[in-house]
Order: structure tokens, then C-alpha cells, then sequence
């Protein structure tokens, strides 16, 4: 028998999440080797996560133990609640689906030069696309706003500043959020995606790999065309060389 299935935990199902939300369903391999998410799914197979979104999917859409309606995805005001605010911290959308359920992000954040750290990062990241997402704002929202909602409602860690600034321009370069007048916003791609239910999602992640498959198809079919053409040219060439020197056996001619 097999080592016993780990339970899914909070910041895994959230990887997954913005990692069909980056690439599209079916491109396990992919998310698993991107170094967002890579930290945290490092105990998790292409099967585990296929079938982990199989379920997702299931559960959001009404056939599972979670209530139905729209995935974690879905751009609104976060209701937060502290557990032991010194210990713990848990975030829960005003629908009921949990996103975070972790350690302080003080305790979360220490050594982030560490290579455990990635998996902190990217609950930062979470909470940072979230926070965007929830308070709406026309024009985005300014790093000041975003400090300061994170601040009042989670502890940080003496560095947190510094840290805000690295994820969000990380963001920025990824092409997850825009930046226009200091003013964050998230990306009308990104957006879309958090606005779809997941059968939505899943519609358009599909569609998506049906135009990338035939695109390689197509790509493969030009290839190959390119081969026959290439065949046939050097084969003209030799019928045209082998012709002159039967016209002329003393004078080869190329």
C-alpha cells in the first residue's frame, strides 16, 4: 500500500486556484514548476492536482460539502475574523469560502530570504490581489490604502513595508496587477477570471487549450508541408543534374 493522501491544506488549494487562474486548466506541469507556486505544491503530483480541481469544481458548483455559488475567485469585500490574533489568522469571504487559514503573517514572514519562503510570499500575494479586488476602486488602489487595510486587519511584521513593495511590483511584472499613477489595479485578464463562476472558468480554460492545440497543430501541419517542399525541391535539383549529364557526359553542370 501507498504512503496515506496529506490533506489539502489552505494556502495549497489556493495555489491551485491562482494557478489555473495564470495558465488554464490542464497545465498541472506547468503551475507545479512555476516558482509561485512550486514551494507549495512541492508534495503534490500532476494527478494530485487534477483531481484536487475536479473536486473544487464539484464543490462550487453545488455537488460537493461547500456551499454553491462562485469559487474563491470571486472579486468581493472579505469579512475578516481573528482566532488568537498572536497565533493565528483566518480570512473568510462573505460567502463562506475560506482563503486563508495560517499562521500570524509576522511569524509567516520571518527568514523571507529563506527557500521556505515562497509559500509565505504567495499569501501575501493572495491577500494583496483580494484586498485590490475587494475595496472596488475605480482607479485602483494606492500602496498607502492597501498598507494600511492589511495592517488594521492582520499582524505584520516589522519589515512589512518592504515586503509590500516587493510582492507588488512582483505583481506588476507578472502582469497580474497594472500600475498606472501609483494606483494598483488588477489585471482586466486576471479580473475576468475572478469575476466567472467555475463553470465559467472551466469553460473558458477549455476553450483556451482547444485554440492552443490546434495552433499546434497547425504549426505542426506547416512543418510539415515545409519537409515535402524541401523534399521535392532537392529532388527536382538531382533530376536536373542527372539530365545534364546525360545531355552532356563530359561537362557536368550544377
Amino acid at each position: 500500500m501507498g504512503a496515506p493522501k496529506q490533506k489539502w491544506t489552505s494556502e495549497e488549494e489556493a495555489a491551485l486556484k491562482l494557478g489555473v487562474a495564470k495558465y488554464g486548466v490542464g497545465k498541472w506541469s506547468t503551475i507545479l514548476k512555476d516558482p509561485e507556486f512550486a514551494g507549495v505544491l512541492r508534495s503534490r503530483s500532476n494527478v494530485d492536482i487534477k483531481d484536487k480541481w475536479r473536486n473544487l469544481h464539484a464543490m462550487a458548483s453545488g455537488r460537493g460539502s461547500r456551499q454553491p455559488g462562485r469559487t474563491g475567485y470571486k472579486s468581493i469585500q472579505p469579512t475578516v475574523k481573528h482566532v488568537d490574533s498572536a497565533l493565528h489568522v483566518s480570512t473568510v469571504f462573505e460567502n463562506g469560502i475560506e482563503v486563508l487559514d495560517a499562521k500570524s503573517l509576522a511569524a509567516s514572514y520571518e527568514n523571507v530570504e529563506d527557500v521556505g519562503s515562497k509559500e509565505a510570499i504567495s499569501r501575501l500575494d493572495d491577500l494583496i490581489l483580494e484586498v485590490i479586488a475587494g475595496l472596488k476602486e475605480p482607479r485602483g488602489s494606492s500602496r498607502t490604502t492597501i498598507s494600511s487595510y492589511l495592517e488594521e486587519h492582520f499582524v505584520a511584521p516589522p519589515d512589512f513595508e518592504k515586503l509590500l513593495v516587493a510582492n507588488l511590483k512582483a505583481l506588476v511584472e507578472n502582469g497580474r496587477l497594472i500600475k498606472a499613477k501609483h494606483q494598483y489595479r488588477i489585471s482586466p485578464e486576471l479580473a475576468q477570471m475572478m469575476s466567472m463562476s467555475a463553470e465559467e472558468a472551466a469553460a473558458a480554460a477549455t476553450q483556451a487549450v482547444a485554440e492552443a492545440e490546434a495552433a499546434t497543430a497547425e504549426a505542426e501541419r506547416a512543418a510539415r508541408d515545409a519537409e515535402k517542399a524541401e523534399a521535392e525541391a532537392e529532388a527536382a535539383q538531382c533530376f536536373a543534374e542527372a539530365a545534364l549529364k546525360a545531355l552532356n557526359p563530359r561537362t557536368v553542370r550544377v
